[in-house]
């Protein structure tokens, strides 16, 4: 009678202990401009979203009435919606009053790419938002690098973000930059990173990053190897929560129309294109290796290669452990991380096109993550190792507790 009991209060427990350890490391996926609203705001659209991997969405409404449409349709499907309030036409005190309590809320969305001009009004925003929820997300996207600087009153961007992170009493920092122009990669991507990262830690908030899931402008067909680069460099430089632009395909304004949007994850109907499926495949991959991520942070950021990207550092030394360690010329990135007591040494091929070669050998113990499963495999160190890692992808190894 009591090995029996002593069982089933063992199998309860390790059902208890996998259920939170599932629900702390779940990597939050959001969609800029997500399931629209009126007669697409239904439970089943959420569920399709939901299955590409995406739990939270961003989604401008133009009435009350349409915010608790999707609300409910969200919750029903067990995703989250950040709503846009200044678009209402009602106070801020009413629009709080009326959505806070809702389980479907993540939080309220404010504004997308901001001037300096507008640091102001958004605190007292902020402000007049936090007498009546303190509990939501409030969600603020910065500009990129390359933006110009006249937009910016002509301030470097590091000084922009700072000085947005000093005035605007924001709880996360989230910025947009879009890498890959035709099949190249701009040159200012990887320092947006480092700025952010560096600002990130420097204030204890952490950073929410993007990637292109839409044709627009020059920005061609999403594919595998341009999201895993994109979204494991984000992670790779401490990023908290992914994003995707975007989810719904925009063809409900003369812009959209104009610059020819296409190919997002969903189309303009709510079917899945293409860019669903890879999107999925890749948020699949994350959520294997949330573990690693989640809470981790970015200790030293390097690269490798002929092509070192402006500022930026260059792996001028063997990484702690390695007694070789190459990848013979060719573009990488290796992040240093930890989270936790685990330390983490990550390598992703910045290649768009061919598989990277890493040839490494030990002169300490360590482990490997399986990069699809997220399951840890031993290491010799007696052997020479030699691995191929796809464009995009990334290759991870551990030690510590």
């Amino acid at each position: 009678m009591y090995n029996a009991m002593l069982k089933y209060f063992v199998i309860i427990l390790v059902c208890v202990c996998n259920s939170l350890f599932s629900q702390k490391n779940n990597i939050p996926i959001f969609a800029f401009h997500g399931v629209p609203p009126g007669d697409f705001s239904t439970k089943e659209q959420f569920l399709t979203m939901k299955n590409a991997g995406i739990d939270i969405c961003y989604t401008v409404f133009n009435s009350k009435e349409e915010v608790i449409k999707a609300l409910n349709a969200s919750h029903a499907a067990g995703t989250k919606l950040i709503i846009s309030i200044r678009t209402l036409q009602i106070d801020i005190k009413e629009a709080i009053r009326l959505f806070k309590d809702h389980p479907g809320l993540y939080g309220y969305a404010l504004i997308d790419e901001p001037p300096p001009s507008e640091f102001p009004n958004l605190k007292e925003l902020i402000l007049e938002i936090r007498k009546y929820d303190t509990k939501h997300a409030i969600y603020i996207n910065l500009f990129p690098n390359y933006v110009s600087s006249t937009v910016i009153d002509n301030l470097s961007y590091e000084k922009y973000v700072k000085n947005f992170i000093t005035q605007v009493p924001v709880e996360f920092i989230s910025f947009d930059h879009y890498p890959i122009v035709g099949n190249e990669i701009r040159n200012t991507w990887y320092e947006n990173l480092e700025i952010i990262r560096k600002i990130s830690y420097q204030k204890n908030l952490p950073f929410w990053a993007f990637a292109c899931s839409t044709i627009h402008y020059n920005y061609l067909q999403p594919n595998l190897s341009g999201l895993k680069l994109q979204q494991f460099s984000n992670l790779l430089y401490g990023a908290q929560v992914l994003q995707y632009f975007t989810y719904w395909t925009l063809t409900y304004e003369y812009n959209w129309t104009k610059e020819k949007y296409g190919y997002s994850i969903v189309d303009d109907k709510g079917n899945p294109t293409p860019t669903y499926h890879i999107v999925k495949k890749v948020n699949e991959q994350i959520q294997k290796l949330a573990w690693v991520f989640l809470g981790a942070k970015a200790d030293a950021v390097f690269h490798t290669g002929n092509e070192i990207p402006q500022g930026t550092k260059k792996l001028s030394s063997l990484p702690d452990r390695f007694k070789f360690f190459s990848t013979y010329g060719m573009n990488a990135l290796v992040s240093f991380m930890t989270n936790g007591k685990r330390k983490f040494i990550i390598v992703q091929n910045k290649s768009l096109t061919d598989d990277l070669t890493l040839e490494y050998q030990f002169d300490k113990p360590m482990k490997k993550v399986n990069n699809t499963s997220g399951k840890i495999v031993n290491l010799s160190i007696s052997k020479r190792y030699k691995t191929d890692i796809l464009p995009g992808d990334i290759l991870i190894f551990t030690y510590g507790n």
